[in-house]
């Protein structure tokens, strides 16, 4: 992906700040021109066009939440270390507070745009609901394996069950801040939803 600085990165911010607004089809490319304080054909110096804005903003959203998970290296540490469910304790809040506001209306796209547009419900399929439940898996097979959780449960519903509680109280986030209000109760849900879980798993 590109860089987002200078023009580009002002054309983007001005897509994020409308579309988490007005939807991607309430917003034109005019529109993304005028906020930027550009010419709209100078648009088309930087993205192709209206897609592939929207393209850029969820190849962003994926390898910010991507950067925000701990190095491998890390985390076989972590699992020889620390209880399991902290593992997963450290994954989930490492996220909630390493937010920006980038990401928080990006999320918020997503959230709108998945019951109209196609190339949302395809990057939540993908990169929301099988990737995330993919990484967790290895990481909850790894804790077998180290004799860290018991192995008599079937660990792709575990790493499911991980990856929809956390989907929902980050969803719960964004609409909190969309609406201006308190979020302290994050921190509070995601600890709360990995005791859940691993009250059943470790042994």
């Amino acid at each position: 992906m590109k860089t987002l600085e200078g023009t580009r990165g002002k054309i983007f911010d001005a897509a994020v700040n409308l579309f988490s607004r007005y939807g991607y089809n309430g917003v034109s490319v005019r529109k993304i021109a005028y906020m930027s304080g550009i010419k709209e054909s100078s648009i088309y110096n930087h993205f192709e066009n209206k897609e592939d804005i929207l393209k850029c903003i969820f190849d962003y959203f994926q390898k910010g939440m991507l950067a925000q998970r701990p190095h491998k290296d890390e985390i076989e540490y972590e699992i020889e270390f620390m209880a399991p469910r902290e593992v997963f304790r450290m994954i989930f809040i490492k996220y909630s507070k390493n937010r920006n506001p980038r990401i928080d209306k990006i999320a918020l796209i997503i959230m709108m745009e998945q019951y109209i547009n196609q190339r949302a419900r395809d990057f939540i399929k993908e990169f929301m609901l099988q990737e995330p439940v993919n990484y967790y898996e290895i990481i909850l097979r790894t804790m077998v394996s180290k004799g860290r959780i018991r192995d008599d449960t079937d660990l792709r519903i575990v790493a499911e069950e991980l990856n929809y509680g956390f989907l929902g109280i980050i969803f719960n986030l964004v609409v909190a801040l969309q609406e201006g209000s308190d979020t302290s109760f994050v921190i509070q849900k995601l600890s709360n939803h990995v005791d859940f879980v691993f009250e059943r798993l470790e042994s």
